[in-house]
C-alpha cells in the first residue's frame, strides 16, 4: 500500500509535466494508472484493520486472491500486485495454489 501510494505520487508530477508539455494523451495515460493504483489500495486499509491475526491474515488473503484470481491475467492491476509482492519477496502462490486460475509470467 505504501509503495502504491509513493508510485501515484510520483505519476502525479508526471501527468503534470506532460500537461504542461502539451501532451494531453500520454497524461491520460498516467491518470488511469494513478486510478488503477488506488482501485487496488482502496480496501487494503480495512483489510489490515482487525486487530486479531487471524482475522488479517485471512482479510488480506481475501484481498489477494480478488486481485489475482478474479482479475483477467493480462489485467494491469494484477500484474502490478503481483510484482510488488514479489519485489517485497512475498510468495504469494503459495495461499493462493489452489484457486489461482493463471500464473504469473516472468
Amino acid at each position: 500500500m505504501a509503495k502504491g501510494f509513493v508510485e501515484i505520487r510520483a505519476v502525479s508530477h508526471l501527468a503534470e509535466r506532460a500537461l504542461v508539455d502539451g501532451k494531453i494523451d500520454t497524461a491520460l495515460r498516467h491518470l488511469e494508472h494513478m486510478r488503477m493504483i488506488a482501485d487496488v489500495c482502496h480496501n487494503l486499509p480495512g483489510d489490515f484493520l482487525p486487530k486479531r491475526r487471524k482475522a488479517r491474515e485471512r482479510k488480506a488473503i481475501k484481498s489477494l486472491r480478488f486481485h489475482l484470481r478474479e482479475l483477467d491475467p493480462d489485467d494491469r492491476a494484477a500484474q502490478w500486485v503481483a510484482e510488488h509482492l514479489e519485489s517485497a519477496g512475498f510468495d504469494y502462490v503459495r495461499v493462493l495454489r489452489d484457486r489461482i486460475k493463471w500464473k504469473h509470467a516472468r
